[in-house]
């Protein structure tokens, strides 16, 4: 067990490229107020890995700025025009004499997660395979972490095909695992794959593929499934009557949130367990959201916003059909008329329900007296 601890995990990131398909510098296209190699560098730095090494070639001079934080080994590959496999040989020739296993980090693939990082490190560790693939949906993307008994064979390996080519050939040594993070396949080639990089990175929520993949890996009982589709089709509705008067709503959290509500629902806890789970994602609005799915406090004057839209539409589903919500609060009153502690609260939750709606009947109402 202490050796599993003691494992040092390295990462080398590629940044030495030419960018020619892109015709623009890769490594310091911006996403908010990071470039690329910053996003990369942060994951990996807040993801916990003991040694960066960062390899640059072409406008190295734009590179080494990032050098001088202390974290970072720095490093010019000198023949980056021969191709991305003279960087990664450059970055293997840095690695401390006593690191375990390493990544290799395309800067063009910038938007991969942080706990994404951290759980291929943790499935690595009691793995009998050398080489772990980050996988989504069936598919492999980056980036891949190699044993370092690869070392000195991909420093000498002569054959074509780059690292890719090298890998295929040790397969029966190498295994995928799976994650909900999309971004592993996501690289940026063209100005059209900086704008899909772009539109995900704004979207602050897993999109519709991740929330799927969430549900396969905490392999989410089907009954259950159907009702948080459900709750998704009530919220698209409800946002859509909203937008019609005017109200704007985060749609992308809004929907993840929906779809995610119950992704814990087995267990203790569900709505807190899932929100902490979607914040340790880096997903902190859609954590906040399913964590209040349950009970929140409704103000009357105060505009509408997201957390009440998830509650109501989970209060208007029942299983995975839309219900009245009078006809629902009688049945769960019934249901529990011996426990009037229970009754008590049920009662409030549907309080809060129907003050939802009267805050919605509203907006519509004084657009129809306008008229």
């Amino acid at each position: 067990m202490n050796e599993i601890k003691k494992m040092k995990i390295a990462t080398i990131v590629i940044a030495a490229g030419y960018s020619s398909r892109m015709q623009a510098f890769k490594p310091l296209l911006k996403f908010g107020d990071q470039t690329a190699v910053e996003r990369v560098l942060m994951t990996h730095q807040k993801a916990g890995v003991d040694q960066i090494i960062l390899v640059a070639g072409h406008r190295a001079a734009e590179i080494k700025p990032y050098f001088k934080e202390q974290a970072i080994n720095g490093v010019v590959n000198e023949r980056y025009d021969e191709g991305m496999y003279t960087s990664i040989q450059k970055g293997i020739d840095q690695l401390d004499d006593d690191v375990a296993a390493f990544f290799v980090h395309p800067v063009d693939i910038p938007l991969i997660g942080v706990a994404t990082i951290k759980a291929l490190i943790m499935a690595f560790r009691p793995l009998s395979q050398g080489i772990l693939y980050p996988c989504f949906l069936g598919e492999r993307g980056h980036p891949p972490l190699i044993h370092e008994k690869y070392r000195e064979a991909i420093l000498r390996n002569k054959q074509d095909g780059g690292l890719r080519r090298f890998l295929e050939c040790h397969e029966t040594d190498a295994t995928s695992f799976a994650l909900a993070d999309e971004a592993i396949l996501m690289d940026m080639d063209t100005q059209a794959d900086y704008q899909r990089l772009l539109d995900y990175d704004g979207l602050m929520a897993p999109n519709l593929c991740e929330c799927y993949a969430l549900m396969d890996l905490y392999q989410l009982p089907l009954e259950i499934r159907k009702h948080c589709e459900m709750v998704y089709r009530v919220v698209r509705n409800l946002e859509s009557r909203l937008a019609d008067k005017g109200i704007k709503l985060n749609s992308g959290v809004l929907r993840a949130a929906a779809l995610l509500h119950d992704l814990l629902k087995t267990q203790k806890d569900h709505a807190q367990a899932a929100g902490t789970l979607l914040k340790q994602m880096g997903y902190d609005q859609v954590g906040s959201l399913i964590a209040t799915h349950m009970d929140i406090e409704v103000e009357p004057e105060v505009a509408i916003r997201e957390n009440e839209i998830l509650y109501l539409a989970d209060k208007l589903v029942e299983n995975d059909q839309q219900i009245d919500l009078s006809y629902r609060k009688k049945k769960m009153l019934e249901r529990h008329k011996d426990n009037p502690e229970v009754q008590e609260k049920i009662e409030q939750r549907f309080i809060n329900a129907e003050t939802i709606i009267k805050k919605i009947e509203n907006l519509e109402n004084k657009d129809k007296n306008k008229d």
